[in-house]
């Protein structure tokens, strides 16, 4: 009988117990003989992991369920106090592989990637910042709560920031600007604790970096991000790229948004609404969406009507807003149950369709590299190839938006192509927002907003609050949770963009030819570096010179028709 995760078991991890079998483990590898025997000790130690895992996995998903269940909060606490010290037992026994006289069967086995991640991740962990990082899990768990809790009564219904948003792609003007107003209101009344809590997050992140030897926190996450391959210079030429490129061409879909919505003004809560008669909505509840997603992966190949039949059977979602719950989406994975997990925050928009093909296409990714790569902990890859997945998943299922959206279908690509380039813009500008944040981390609260204010103008020349005080002094940094709970994860969003626009451009072309390539490139989960999986799946570097401008010129034809 297959369990729904509602029916999922969850024990405390014994990690007393656990550290204690890891040190065993290590000592065992140091005696082992040969490369068979330290193999077969390494795999046996990771099959605890993952079982560790799967319970860390499923507390952590009640915890952002329901962030003020004190179980499940406390349960949270409590993981995140051992982990650091499970870290550091695992860095030792990855240092007796790499020391080890085997280590040319194990790269031949497991491969060079493997090697490497082994090799990086014994500059990132170290006794001296075990406080720090139990210390970074609090500040985060305390975020999520504030963010999580914070509500208000919007024309007599209780809303919370994602309840708002919907009421911003309304047709009716007035009742799209008190929604702006309100959801600029709500993060100004929690932006002392949220000031406060980041004030604290950059701090700790900074002494983390300092005490492993970093010159700064940049150069420590982006090794911890897994960029093997490039560092700041490349990401900072990718930026130029966007600003010279994808900035101009936004700020002409803008003028042209302004003009079809017949406003003198283009504001920030006209942003949302691309349509003067409205914004396609999904037709049908949350049962009825999920159950048309399923008829689409089903007629979209053989492997993705198999994953989603999983998925579905085990009920491997959490869709619904509700009070108390997490703001944003993610897809996680649950080793023992080798199923992937989406959670989200349905709002009655178009985007309610996003998550059931962007988080599905990394679920997809999870699925299918979990039944093909050598190890769990292989499952994914580092982020900026992760997002290829799933954005690439939202162009795939391209041809199914009729069931969704009826006769509205055409209208709802248009905005999904223009709204997916208009985003880029403002990646880029997080990015460089936390990149100049961490150059100077003495920043107060105040600066900090200046900085985003003066990013805006570079980035998102049309950005109007309409006299909102609080959002026009720099404050909508705050929004994004990235900066808070991810930090440095956001740029990954604008370069697999960039893989997502050329597979979609070959689509166009190929549409077999190009979801084998991107099969491959889901197969091989995280076994592979960036360079290597784009390499595999035929897609281009976005830091090639011309790279942007080639991808984003395969979207003219798509932002010129008619709907």
């Amino acid at each position: 009988m297959t369990k729904k995760f509602s029916q999922l078991s969850y024990v405390r991890p014994d990690m007393e117990k656990a550290r204690k079998e890891m040190k065993d483990s290590i000592e065992a590898l140091k005696a082992a003989s040969s490369y068979e025997e330290m193999r077969d000790l390494f795999l046996a130690e990771k099959e605890k992991e993952y079982h560790r895992s799967t319970m860390e996995t499923i507390a952590s998903i009640r915890n952002t369920i329901d962030t003020a269940d004190p179980f499940y909060d406390g349960e949270m606490k409590y993981l995140n106090e051992q982990g650091p010290l499970m870290e550091l037992l695992t860095q030792e026994a990855e240092r007796v592989i790499l020391d080890s006289p085997f280590a040319g069967q194990w790269r031949e086995e497991f491969g060079d990637h493997f090697m490497k991640v082994m090799e990086m991740r014994q500059k990132l962990s170290d006794p001296a910042i075990v406080e720090d990082l139990v210390e970074e899990s609090r500040l985060a768990q305390e975020y999520s709560k504030v963010s999580a809790a914070a509500v208000t009564e919007f024309r007599g219904e209780s809303c919370n920031f994602y309840g708002l948003l919907k009421h911003m792609q309304s047709k009716d003007r007035q009742e799209r600007k008190e929604a702006m107003t309100a959801w600029g209101d709500l993060y100004e009344r929690i932006a002392p604790s949220l000031d406060g809590i980041y004030d604290k997050m950059v701090a700790v992140r900074q002494a983390k970096a300092k005490k492993l030897g970093f010159d700064s926190y940049i150069d420590f996450i982006y090794l911890a991000r897994g960029r093997y391959d490039y560092g700041p210079e490349e990401v900072e030429s990718f930026r130029r790229q966007v600003k010279d490129v994808v900035v101009p061409l936004c700020g002409k879909l803008r003028e042209q948004q302004r003009e079809r919505l017949g406003i003198h003004k283009l504001h920030y809560y006209d942003e949302c609404l691309v349509f003067p008669e409205g914004n396609a909505v999904p037709e049908g509840d949350r049962e009825e969406l999920v159950e048309k997603a399923g008829k689409m992966y089903r007629e979209l190949s053989p492997e993705t009507g198999e994953f989603f039949d999983s998925m579905t059977a085990q009920d491997m979602f959490d869709l619904d807003t509700k009070r108390g719950k997490r703001g944003g989406g993610y897809c996680t994975f649950l080793p023992d149950y080798m199923s992937p997990f989406i959670f989200a925050n349905f709002n009655g928009t178009d985007a309610d369709v996003n998550v059931l093909t962007h988080e599905a296409g990394h679920a997809f990714e999870t699925y299918t590299a979990a039944r093909h790569v050598k190890l769990k902990d292989m499952v994914f890859p580092s982020y900026e190839a992760a997002e290829i997945h799933s954005m690439t998943m939202e162009f795939f299922t391209y041809p199914w938006m009729e069931l969704f959206f009826g006769d509205k279908a055409d209208r709802y690509r248009y905005a999904h192509v223009a709204d997916s380039l208009e985003a880029v813009p403002y990646m880029v500008c997080v990015d460089e927002f936390q990149h100049r944040v961490f150059e100077n981390p003495s920043m107060t609260a105040m600066d900090r907003r200046k900085v985003w204010k003066e990013l805006e103008r570079e980035y998102l020349p049309w950005r109007d609050y309409d006299g909102h005080g609080f959002l026009e002094e720099g404050g909508f940094w705050m929004q994004k949770q990235h900066i808070f709970l991810f930090p440095f994860y956001y740029i990954d969003y604008a370069l697999a963009q960039m893989g997502a626009f050329e597979f979609y451009g070959r689509m166009k072309e190929n549409r077999q030819e190009a979801w084998k390539d991107y099969c491959r490139l889901c197969r091989a989960g995280g076994s592979r570096g960036y360079f290597d999986l784009l390499e595999l799946s035929g897609l281009t570097s976005p830091f090639k010179e011309g790279a942007v401008r080639r991808m984003v010129e395969g979207l003219a034809e798509d932002l010129s028709a008619k709907v």
